[in-house]
């Protein structure tokens, strides 16, 4: 991405994070873990706490984003939150309406995932049983993947492109 972190990239006179921030909490937001780690934490965790976001560090990322996603799901399970977002910051366009549509679709499921023209996207709501899994997904094969795949998952369709728009994807 240029040198630059993806949490702190513009988009639309706003950053991916403050965006995604922004969009959470449309829809009732009141708590998020931002997993920050090396080479840009500093800076993304100092915007994070601009936003009134919370910070973890992962001190070894190159161990893949299964690494992250554990310490962050290890840190939101000390929240009174009964479901959370899987939200990769390379997707800040995903709409509050989408986000709506996870909470009213979850209902019994343990994760909502929206799908977009068919093509699973970002990102899923997971109930707090999933949790403990997710904080082990960094020792698991597949990491969150096979977790979520093994849960009881709504696929939820919806007509917003932003979750599957992927700016890794679309910048490189």
């Amino acid at each position: 991405m240029g040198g630059v972190a993806k949490a702190l990239l513009d988009i639309r006179g706003m950053t991916f994070l403050a965006r995604i921030a922004t969009t959470a909490r449309e829809v009732g937001l009141v708590d998020a873990v931002v997993v920050v780690g090396p080479p840009f934490g500093d800076a993304v965790a100092a915007h994070a706490r601009e936003l009134g976001l919370r910070t973890v560090v992962n001190p070894a990322p190159e161990r893949g984003m299964a690494s992250s996603i554990a310490l962050g799901f290890a840190a939101i399970a000390e929240s009174s939150a009964t479901t959370a977002w899987l939200w990769p910051v390379d997707h800040p366009d995903v709409t509050a309406r989408t986000l709506r549509t996870l909470v009213d679709a979850r209902g019994d499921h343990e994760v909502a995932r929206p799908r977009f023209r068919g093509r699973g996207g970002h990102p899923p709501l997971v109930s707090r049983e999933v949790w403990p899994r997710l904080v082990g997904c960094a020792n698991a094969e597949g990491g969150a993947r096979t977790v979520l795949a093994a849960a009881d998952v709504a696929e939820v369709e919806v007509d917003d492109a932003g979750v599957v728009e992927d700016y890794d994807e679309v910048r490189s």
